[in-house]
């Protein structure tokens, strides 16, 4: 049994089946099991829609195609009555059909000898492998139409462009580049892919297509959660990163689960077979060389975390597009006594937070104590202040001279609990190792969270109630970093777990 009708592609439905069929087949007739969209997402995609907007003014006095994308048959009347208009230079959202595949394309500019040149503009830095076929299906549906395209461009932020105040150079802001030679060659493939997707689109039922690396490559795929609903609890994707050369191998065997690969498996790394027995016998592994790393830290030992944010289009003189500018920072402090302290910074004007915050750290860690963070992130941000603070250089690049322990290192290194799940994140670590503390009760629990509710509190728009919920937000976040990183430490250095025997190596 087949479906009698299809529904039309589209640009992006194009691309969601070149990651995955099974994506495609559920966007299309499944949309509601898509996972919530959350702030960090619809950030991404605001700061698209600001990017093209701005982009359209390297093609002036263009016309926008104003009819939504619902409205896809009148926007291709409309696309064509100004096609016929030659006094119009350039055609923004610009709407076409051709066999079943509907595109609007994001600037349409005239250029010499009734040509056209098609720009894609996009939010990244560079051109990327996955912008190719974007274009490349574009260029399927334009040349169906009959519209005779000189050059396929894309048009991307410049990382070297710097901020200098005011309104954007917008020349100076973008890169325009000619992709044509690299996306030509794809059309040639596109009618068998096209059959391909109809072929899996017809069916009454889903592709049966497993959970593996395409589902987060090149971006998460929006039903990551419905397809990994009915994954084991030990699943071999947990894997540390386990090539898809392992997977494969594994999957041979009839193996999807860690508790069923044998002892005697070939293939895994040290990392991975530890794992492995650690799960399989339902231990705990912690190598006596962390209590001795523990034991060196240094009083007053410093728990440290940064939040961050890196507009897409730079907000303060001096920064570039994606430039990651830190604006709060927390500081939980265990003296020899074991009495703990906080401190905190949070910048809540419309200045560029980095001074600021780089005076306010230089004072709360002092010239002596371990400072510990949770990956090399803290450590990046204080070198990359170091430069943009040539007055504060010298005394920031000392915090970064033996002072700093990245507990994160540690723990990949000497512990692993089966509740990690694979992953040696805080957020996975601390449920295992301490799961009295949690983020459940806050508002802002992730740092994409953050950054997004950051990037709102500093909006002139915003009033002062909605800024006074984010600091108090933000806030709250950044500090149950800290403590979690104290209370993970004093796990580590107590070691007891409960429920779990230990193993020692």
């Amino acid at each position: 049994m087949v479906r009698e009708q299809i529904p039309k592609l589209s640009k992006s439905r194009f691309m969601a089946g070149l990651q995955c069929y099974k994506r495609l087949y559920l966007e299309c007739f499944h949309p509601d099991l898509a996972d919530p969209m959350d702030a960090g997402q619809q950030a991404i995609l605001d700061a698209g829609t600001r990017v093209g907007e701005l982009a359209r003014n390297l093609y002036a006095d263009g016309l926008h195609i104003s009819e939504p994308y619902f409205q896809h048959e009148d926007a291709v009347i409309s696309t064509q009555a100004a096609l016929s208009d030659n006094s119009i230079p350039s055609i923004y959202e610009a709407a076409f059909l051709y066999d079943d595949i509907m595109i609007r394309a994001d600037i349409l500019a005239r250029a010499a000898d009734d040509l056209f040149d098609l720009i894609e503009v996009k939010s990244t830095t560079s051109v990327k492998e996955e912008h190719l076929p974007d274009l490349g299906v574009q260029l399927y549906v334009l040349g169906g139409c009959g519209i005779p395209v000189r050059r396929a461009c894309l048009a991307h932020l410049n990382k070297e462009y710097v901020y200098q105040g005011g309104d954007y150079d917008l020349r100076q802001l973008f890169s325009v580049e000619d992709i044509t030679g690299e996306v030509q060659p794809l059309l040639v493939d596109i009618p068998s892919i096209l059959d391909e997707m109809r072929l899996h689109l017809s069916n009454p039922d889903p592709p049966d297509i497993k959970a593996r690396k395409q589902c987060s490559h090149p971006y998460t795929c929006p039903f990551y959660g419905y397809c990994h609903a009915d994954e084991t609890e030990h699943s071999i994707t947990q894997l540390p990163r386990a090539s898809q050369k392992l997977l494969d191998l594994l999957e041979e065997e009839g193996i999807e689960d860690i508790r069923d690969i044998p002892a005697d498996f070939l293939g895994l790394n040290a990392t991975q077979q530890r794992v492995r027995d650690c799960v399989v016998n339902g231990l705990v592994h912690v190598n006596p060389e962390l209590a001795s790393a523990l034991a060196q830290l240094e009083y007053p030992i410093h728990f440290l975390d940064f939040e961050t944010f890196n507009p897409a289009l730079p907000f303060y003189i001096g920064t570039r597009p994606y430039q990651v500018i830190p604006f709060q920072w927390s500081n939980h402090i265990l003296g020899r006594d074991g009495q703990l302290m906080h401190q905190e910074f949070l910048n809540e004007g419309f200045c560029d937070p980095r001074e600021p915050f780089a005076r306010g750290l230089l004072e709360t860690l002092g010239t002596t104590g371990t400072i510990v963070t949770y990956s090399n992130f803290e450590a990046t941000r204080i070198r990359e202040l170091a430069q943009a603070l040539p007055e504060l250089s010298s005394d920031l690049l000392a915090l970064l001279d033996g002072r700093i322990v990245d507990l994160l290192q540690l723990v990949r290194r000497h512990c692993y609990h089966p509740e990690f799940h694979g992953s040696f994140s805080l957020k996975s670590v601390l449920p295992a190792l301490v799961p009295s503390l949690d983020y459940s009760d806050l508002e802002i629990c992730e740092g994409d969270q953050a950054s997004t509710a950051y990037a709102e509190m500093i909006l002139p728009e915003t009033s002062a109630d909605r800024r006074g919920s984010l600091r108090k937000a933000l806030l709250a976040y950044c500090k149950r970093d800290t403590e979690a990183m104290v209370r993970l430490f004093e796990t580590l250095r107590g070691g007891e777990f409960p429920s779990y025997k230990k193993t020692y190596e």
